[in-house]
């Protein structure tokens, strides 16, 4: 793999590994809620304890995005977009 052009701080890297795990547990989460069809159906529905869990993992997740988007690094880069799929790569590394 290239090396970055980019020298990324240990907090913005971990904050984008906390990110995906924290989209991973949102994609968890949904996977394992009964089918739309099911529920409009009326043959499943979807319990208070899913519903909660769902939504704070969605908190979670939209508060690193926050953490990562709001960072004071991203005001040193010369093209965001390209060092935003840098600090992804090198997140997944």
């Amino acid at each position: 793999m290239a090396e970055s052009t980019y020298a990324f701080p240990a907090d913005l890297l971990q904050a984008q590994r906390d990110f995906f795990a924290a989209e991973a547990r949102v994609k968890e989460l949904c996977d394992a809620l009964p089918s739309s069809i099911d529920v409009a159906n009326m043959e499943a529905e979807i319990t208070d304890e899913q519903r909660e869990a769902l939504q704070a993992a969605r908190a979670e997740q939209l508060d690193l995005v926050m953490k990562l988007h709001r960072h004071e690094w991203w005001s040193t880069v010369d093209n965001r977009h390209l060092a935003g799929l840098e600090l992804r790569k090198a997140a997944k590394a």
